[in-house]
This record gives C-alpha cells, sequence and structure tokens, in this order.
C-alpha cells in the first residue's frame, strides 16, 4: 500500500488538540546535526508545542554529560539555582564529563578504563530526578541555538517559552550502557507528574507506572541490515536490548513508514495494537527556490568539503546539468552504485552531466569517500555542513535528485526533493515505493546499468515539460502529504488515545 492510500484510508480532515496530556520530549537528538532524526525531533518539538497540552516540556540533557552538580537538593538561593543550570549547560555544550577529584588526577588511558565501572557502581541504583530545570528566559539563546536553530525559522522562537525544559545528572550515553546489565541496572528516571514520555528512537530509561513511553521508531536496520553499520554488535545488542525492554514495559511505536512497521511486528507481533504508523514530518521551509546561476556557483565554491580535498580545476563556463544526492556516506546508501551508475550514464549522453554529493563520512565509508574523492578531482561536487535555505537552492535547481539507498526507514531526500520541486529517480525497494509513491521514477537498487540508462534519459528531457513536468507536479502534491500541518492531526489524536489508554 502506498503513502498516499495510506493517508486516504486514515486521514483526518480536522486538525485535533491533544488534550489534556503533559508531555516530556527526549531531545538529545537536537544536539547531533541538523538532518534526520535529529531535524525530525525539532520539527515535532515545534508541532507539539501547538498542540493545546496541559504542560510540555524538553528533556534537554545530551549523550555523554554526567554532571556532579552542586549544590546538594533542598531549598537553594536563586544563586545557586542559577549557578547549578550553568554547570549543566557548560556540561552538555562541551561534551566535559565531570569526574570525582580522585579519577580525574588518573591517567588518560586509566581514567578511560575505570570511568565506566565507576559510573555503574556509583549510579546503577540512583533514581534521575527532573529536579533540575533549565529557565526558559535566561538561558533562551542556548536552548534555541544549541536545540532548534538548525532546523527551525526564526519565527519559531517562541516554543522556548511555551515548554518546561530539564537536565539529568547522566547523560544519554551511559544510561544506554547501563541498559546493556541485568534489569535492576537500568537508569530509572522519576517522571511524577508527566503522563507521557516522548523519545526519539529505543530508550535507555525505566519509568515509573505513571508515565506512558511514546517510542518515535525509525528503523530496525541495527538488526536487519548488520553489516552496513559501524560496529555492529554494539550497535545491534544495545538496539535489541532498548527495544526489548521498552516493549516489555508497554511502550507505544510509532513508526516513520509503514514498512517499518512491518519489519518491527515481525519481530514482536503480538504488540500490534502498540505498533503504529505515522510519516516522517519534513519541514515546510522547503520549497522551490530557483536563483541565478551565480547564487549556485558559490553554494558550490563555498560548501565544498575538506574531505575529498576540494575541487581542481576551472569551472565550466555553462553549469552541466546537476544530479543531486544528500545522505551520509555509509554502505547503505548505495553510494558505489551510484558512482558507478554515473560514470556510465555520462558516456550515454551528449548532455553535460554532473554529479553533486551533500554528505558527511559515516560509518565504513573508506571506499566510498576514496572513489568520490576521485570523482571530484574529475569534476564532480562533494558539498557538507549546508544549511537548509541552501541546501534548499541545491533541491531546486538540480535537473533531479538521485535516492539510491539498498535499506531506509523513510528517506528524506526524495521527499525534500520533490518538495523543491525537483524530479527523483529513486532505488525500487519498499521504503521508497511506500514514501514516494507514483511521484518518482523507480530502478533495481543492485542494476547500476538500469540507474545509468534513467540518469542519461532524463538529461535529454525538460524538466519543465513531458515526464519531468509530471513527476513535479506528482512530487509536489506527495511532499505536501509529509506538512506539519498535514501531520498534526495524526499526532495529537496519537497523544489523546495514549494518554487515555
Amino acid at each position: 500500500m502506498t503513502q498516499r492510500r495510506w493517508y486516504e484510508m486514515t486521514g483526518q480532515d480536522e486538525a485535533a488538540q491533544g488534550g489534556p496530556a503533559s508531555l516530556m520530549m527526549d531531545l538529545r537528538p537536537c544536539y547531533h546535526g541538523f538532518a534526520g532524526i535529529p531535524q525530525e525531533t525539532r520539527l515535532l518539538f515545534s508541532l507539539f508545542a501547538g498542540l493545546g497540552l496541559r504542560r510540555f516540556g524538553g528533556l534537554a540533557s545530551g549523550v555523554h554529560f554526567t554532571s556532579r552538580r552542586a549544590p546538594p537538593r533542598g531549598i537553594q538561593t536563586p544563586f545557586e539555582r542559577v549557578l547549578a543550570q550553568t554547570q549543566a549547560i557548560i556540561g552538555q555544550d562541551s561534551g566535559r564529563r565531570h569526574l570525582p577529584l580522585g579519577l580525574g588526577l588518573l591517567p588518560g588511558s586509566l581514567q578511560r578504563a575505570v570511568q565506566k565501572p565507576y559510573m555503574v557502581l556509583s549510579e546503577a541504583f540512583r533514581h534521575e530526578r527532573l529536579d533540575l530545570r533549565i529557565d526558559p528566559v535566561l538561558f533562551e539563546d542556548f536552548l534555541w541555538m544549541r536545540l532548534f536553530d538548525s532546523t527551525l525559522p526564526a519565527t519559531d522562537r517562541g516554543i522556548v517559552q511555551r515548554a518546561e525544559f530539564y537536565a539529568t545528572e547522566l547523560g544519554h550515553e551511559y544510561a544506554r550502557s547501563l541498559s546493556m546489565l541485568p534489569r535492576p541496572f537500568q537508569r530509572r528516571i522519576d517522571t511524577a507528574g508527566w503522563d507521557l514520555f516522548f523519545a526519539a528512537n529505543v530508550s535507555p530509561y525505566r519509568l515509573p507506572p505513571g508515565t506512558s513511553t511514546m517510542i518515535r521508531y525509525y528503523d530496525a536496520l541495527p538488526l536487519l541490515s548488520p553489516h552496513t553499520i559501524g560496529q555492529p554488535w554494539a550497535h545491534a545488542h544495545s538496539h535489541a536490548r532498548m527495544l526489548l525492554r521498552n516493549m516489555q514495559d508497554g511502550a507505544w511505536f510509532y513508526c516513520g513508514s509503514e514498512p517499518v512497521r512491518t519489519d518491527l511486528l515481525r519481530l514482536f507481533p503480538e504488540a500490534e495494537a502498540r505498533v503504529h504508523t505515522i510519516p516522517v514530518t519534513v519541514s515546510a521551509t522547503l520549497k522551490p527556490d530557483v536563483r541565478a546561476d551565480r547564487d549556485l556557483r558559490t553554494i558550490l565554491a563555498r560548501r565544498r568539503s575538506p574531505a575529498t580535498q576540494g575541487r581542481t580545476g576551472a569551472e565550466p563556463e555553462t553549469l552541466p546539468l546537476l544530479f543531486l544526492a544528500v545522505s551520509t556516506l555509509e554502505p547503505r546508501k548505495n553510494w558505489l552504485k551510484l558512482f558507478a551508475a554515473f560514470e556510465m550514464a555520462r558516456s550515454m549522453t551528449a548532455t553535460p552531466i554532473q554529479l553533486v554529493v551533500v554528505a558527511n563520512p559515516g560509518w565504513r565509508s573508506d571506499a566510498e569517500l576514496a572513489e568520490l574523492t576521485r570523482l571530484v578531482g574529475e569534476g564532480a561536487y562533494h558539498l557538507s555542513n549546508v544549511p537548509a535555505e541552501e541546501l534548499r537552492v541545491l533541491y531546486s535547481m538540480a535537473h533531479a535528485v538521485v535516492a539510491p539507498s539498498r535499506a531506509e526507514g523513510f528517506d528524506y531526500s526524495g521527499v525534500e526533493g520533490m518538495a523543491c520541486g525537483t524530479p527523483v529517480i529513486a532505488s525500487d525497494i519498499p521504503v521508497h515505493r511506500w514514501v514516494y509513491g507514483d511521484a518518482a521514477a523507480y530502478f533495481d537498487a543492485y542494476d547500476v546499468e538500469a540507474l545509468a540508462r534513467l540518469m542519461a534519459a532524463f538529461a535529454g528531457l525538460n524538466r519543465d515539460d513531458g515526464r519531468l513536468a509530471d513527476l513535479r507536479d506528482r512530487g509536489l502534491r506527495q511532499a505536501a502529504l509529509y506538512s506539519p500541518a498535514a501531520l498534526a492531526p495524526r499526532w495529537a489524536e496519537a497523544i489523546r488515545a495514549q494518554a487515555t489508554a
């Protein structure tokens, strides 16, 4: 079933309200990057802030942050409260680990060897009390700039004042380590007073009976495609342990696509009533934004990635047709077949074409990086750290967006390209068929020649009429299904249903 058909069968025409529920959202992904899961976490936070919840909060703790914060709990002066918040912010912003004096005096290698065992012994049986509140007035700049600015428009800045923010003593990384141990060691958070806890992926935390857990579930790839990820045993084991415990604790799961829900139910068929699908939210700021060629050239020059040593040679007087691919460099994204197909397509058409890759190196990316370095030396573009407004221009001015992955939970790049009015070429995998529907041209993910033929065919077509214009129009309609306005009623109903279950 395609996403459009699913939408028609399950859609609601009128926006719902979140009702009287109180919801605490884990904002840990917001500290890392501006695409993918971090991006949707910010968008969902903004969406939830507008649902009329009785109480709304964000758990603003980072990954590695561990704070030995003073003063002790109890009555504090205003100065002491601010100092405790300042210490928490410094720890999260710098990633600094706050160690007891004795451990801090040990040599670095010995310190690293004993740090985790020490944390297990000292922290395992303690409740994480949400009693360190980050003042959104005094620390508005930190909360906005570190958590939300890289995705949300400045007009959304008011969400900071509409929410409560808290920090924990133990960072997410240590909490995940504790989840690998027997159940009594699992980190417990005292969420008394909160009806719902929303986790942006499987959660390492154990919550009291009065709080129900909502899990935003993106994919089971650590379990189903371990050969494509770094440190596969560690990732598979920690994902499996947290997933199993979340299931055992009665959490409800909200998958980003129907194929992901199918995968999850293969693992836990008995949990069907608690596993649902709400598509991934894509930013409403993505829209057609065609500029002058000089603006495009500026972006191509300014955002060159140092990972591939920059681009050599003189720029062509007239820009070729650009085929754009946006993702992380890692095996499941199928970059090597895209690179081979591009070179083959270039020999199949007389029309000048060029490849633009927007990607940071990920795990197991040595082969992809080496091949991309060679292509850059021959004229391709490799960009990184492209801000949202410039990425919108790249999407809008590309001749086509290519989404070549072999495995995905959703795949943002195709929808983002569609929202900017650009035709999409996608690998024929279940997630792409569900997400993109009839708004993309498909190829066998394992067939280099099939992709090359499709790219060469696209190079011979005008974007403003015929097949490419039809794909553009279909894509704009498809992308609208993933806007915050389209998905807000579904999230409001999910919050209402789980809070009253």
